[in-house]
């Protein structure tokens, strides 16, 4: 009777799509296919920022606009999946400008803001927060299209692949959407959904308005995919060549897109090295004079300000805003799922037959306070040297004259704090990076050498021979390559657990796959085991498709390697050497120009300048002003430790895209080399140039 009951309840509902690609649990009824419970799980997310923001708008304020912005933003929420109306984010504009204003009108009558100008400049920027709101439907349509362009070849080719196969057009939708990840997965698994739903009658109608959608932003993935919808018309020869020209046309529109990104990089380029190079030459040279002359307005934290935040988010906007328009092109490795992967944050250590994860934060941070405790404890007892004393005189608020007995320890234990902090970040990021690194770089190479060892296997089975010794015989061809320990975990399993070619790869323990996981390699070799299913023959033809496929798509990475290769050489090369170089040099002018000034301030004084006009020249022109060598030095520090890794994170998204792992670590590596270039530069040179100006003000005092 319970039976009968739980049978007439789900007979009740509706059954408006079929059960594909999730095969129901023994014992339990189930209609929802592997698109619906991903669409359902993205659809339950919680509420972001903005959509809770615009359905808090739109209820107040119901505005309308003209019907082609409505019909634009239409278009921007229905791609990025945004669950607000069309009116949300006009809505949220005006609410915004508003806002902004009443509140700058109830601060002027309150006299907290005392002038007009405050006014207008907080109505400025509540229309500039007002039209980011209204653009934002638009800008993340753009970011998302972008992202998905990283999977876009592989897109194509797994379509490719399963055309040849079978052609079907929604299997092939299918595979490439189990596949692929990231936006576009997302983006054809809602298509999937809305074929199963009823909203196209079939795949070729679903595919016309994708084409059309993808269109704008990327021409060249939009032919493909029309090329791969003509194919299935087409005989069998002619539907070969077209899957291959498909392939062709989006590889050669990627090669193009990243070609003219190289050419557009000059100016970019250029500007990087006037904001993050040049600027900081001119201000360092005025910053001691205006630390001096302008004392009552300038002030170490305008310092801090400038160089430590204006100037690194002024460089760090201007390369985000010049990669955000990089045509992104083949999907990062993803390595997370590697036995041997350490957590996030932490270094593997093998303790006898067990692996350890140890945590590097804790051990950095020590590190860095024992390097640290020398410069804590000189400026405890000489505070002055670090910060200067002010005292009023006449009516002025000027800087006390500390005249510092050993300028270079001052200098030196300045030194040591940023060097700590250097070290601190070099063992976090390299150390945190290195393994996982390691494995990245493995996995790439690996993916270079699949091409040849697929043909080698494909070559050994179309000669009849059975798939396990196939294997073994390809192996010894690649036998000198990275790849020959794939199918040397491969061969284990067969022989030691007897297994067959699938489970030896695909065993979620101990599979081949499990230790080397690209997905590329992955998918590619899902495919071919779904194919041997049906005969050795077909396993063959499909490994040498495959095979030729990858071909093409590694020389075109090669070829879009050596386009960005001048530009990261010329990046890498700041970081290394011009930056640290630049503010060791920084540093050293600054106190000469400090020392000199105060040597004349207290020269002043000696021939009767304060008994003549009642000022202490040597407090106006004293060796440390309103900022000492010390302390300026900290400021350039930190600077340099920000401007290399910000050029580490340009290089790396230039070269590889979004790549944490080798961000992080390129950016230890160039931390660790700059910092001690920076330390030798500024000795160097400050005990140089002091010994000149030591020797020409001794010979002044003799005269």
């Amino acid at each position: 009777m319970a039976w009968f009951r739980k049978r007439r309840r789900v007979e009740r509902q509706p059954l408006p799509y079929r059960n594909v690609g999730l095969q129901p649990r023994p014992g339990k009824f189930s209609i929802a296919s592997r698109e619906y419970k991903l669409y359902k799980k993205r659809l339950h997310l919680k509420l972001s920022w903005y959509e809770r923001l615009a359905r808090i708008a739109v209820k107040p304020v119901k505005a309308s606009l003209d019907k082609k912005t409505e019909q634009e933003l239409a278009a921007a929420i229905d791609f990025t999946g945004l669950r607000i109306p069309p009116q949300a984010p006009f809505s949220l504009f005006i609410v915004t400008v508003v806002l902004f204003s009443f509140s700058a009108g109830f601060l002027y009558a309150l006299n907290i803001i005392t002038t007009l100008l405050g006014v207008i400049l907080c109505a400025i920027a509540g229309l500039t927060i007002g039209y980011y709101f209204l653009r934002y439907p638009i800008n993340l349509m753009k970011a998302m299209r972008i992202k998905a362009s990283s999977q876009v070849v592989l897109a194509v080719l797994y379509m490719v692949v399963s055309m040849r196969i079978s052609t079907n057009l929604e299997r092939a939708f299918k595979f490439t959407a189990s596949n692929i990840s990231g936006v576009l997965a997302w983006d054809m698994r809602r298509l999937l959904w809305d074929i199963e739903m009823g909203k196209y009658y079939s795949a070729n109608e679903a595919l016309t308005d994708y084409i059309v959608k993808w269109k704008p932003e990327n021409e060249e993935f939009s032919e493909a995919l029309r090329m791969i919808r003509e194919s299935q018309h087409h005989v069998p020869e002619k539907a070969e060549k077209t899957l291959d020209e498909a392939l062709r046309v989006v590889l050669d529109g990627t090669r193009d897109r990243m070609k003219h990104y190289a050419q557009d990089l000059q100016m970019p380029i250029t500007m990087i090295h006037m904001m993050g190079i040049v600027l900081p030459i001119l201000g360092s040279v005025m910053a001691p004079m205006a630390a001096i002359f302008l004392s009552d307005v300038v002030s170490p934290l305008h310092f801090f300000v400038g160089y430590d935040i204006v100037l690194p988010v002024l460089l760090l906007w201007f390369i985000n805003n010049t990669l955000n328009k990089r045509p992104v092109t083949f999907s990062k490795v993803d390595v997370s799922k590697h036995p041997d992967i350490p957590p996030r944050g932490s270094y593997m250590l093998k303790m006898g037959h067990s692996k350890v994860a140890f945590p590097l934060l804790p051990l950095a941070l020590l590190i860095g306070l024992l390097i640290v405790l020398p410069s804590i404890f000189y400026f405890t007892e000489h505070p002055e040297f670090l910060v200067v004393p002010q005292k009023m005189e006449a009516g002025f608020l000027v800087y006390e004259d500390v005249e510092d007995p050993d300028p270079l320890l001052s200098l030196s234990m300045s030194m040591v704090i940023i060097l700590a902090a250097g070290v601190s970040l070099v063992i976090f990021f390299i150390f945190s990076n290195v393994q996982r690194s390691r494995i990245e770089d493995k996995v790439y190479k690996m993916e270079g050498e699949f091409e040849l060892a697929l043909f080698q296997l494909g070559n050994r089975i179309s000669g009849g021979t059975p798939l396990e010794i196939a294997v073994e015989k390809a192996r010894e061809d690649v036998k000198d390559m990275e790849i020959a320990n794939l199918f040397d975990i491969i061969l284990r399993n067969i022989r030691t657990f007897g297994m067959t070619f699938e489970n030896a790869l695909m065993h979620p323990k101990v599979g081949a796959l499990r230790y080397y996981p690209s997905r590329l390699i992955q998918n590619v070799m899902k495919t071919i085991t779904d194919t041997a299913k049906r005969g050795v023959q077909y396993a063959s033809e499909s490994m040498l498709t495959v095979s030729r496929y990858l071909k093409t798509v590694r020389e075109t990475q090669e070829y879009m390697r050596g386009l960005m290769a001048e530009t990261s050489t010329s990046m890498r090369f700041q970081a290394y050497a011009m930056a640290p170089l630049v503010s060791g040099l920084i540093v050293s002018m600054s106190q000469v120009i400090i020392t000199v000034l105060g040597f004349l301030g207290r020269r002043m004084n000696e021939i009767g300048f304060k008994e003549s006009f009642g000022i202490d020249a040597s407090a106006i022109l004293g060796s440390s002003s309103a900022i000492t060598s010390t302390m300026f030095q900290l400021i350039i520090g930190i600077y340099l430790i920000e401007v290399i890794l910000i050029l580490a994170i340009f290089v790396t998204k230039i070269e590889k895209g979004e790549d944490k792992v080798t961000q992080w670590y390129s950016g230890g590596k160039m931390l660790i080399v700059g910092l001690m270039i920076y330390f030798i530069v500024v000795m160097i040179s400050t005990t140089m140039f002091g010994g000149m100006i030591d020797g020409a003000m001794d010979t002044i005092r003799s005269s």
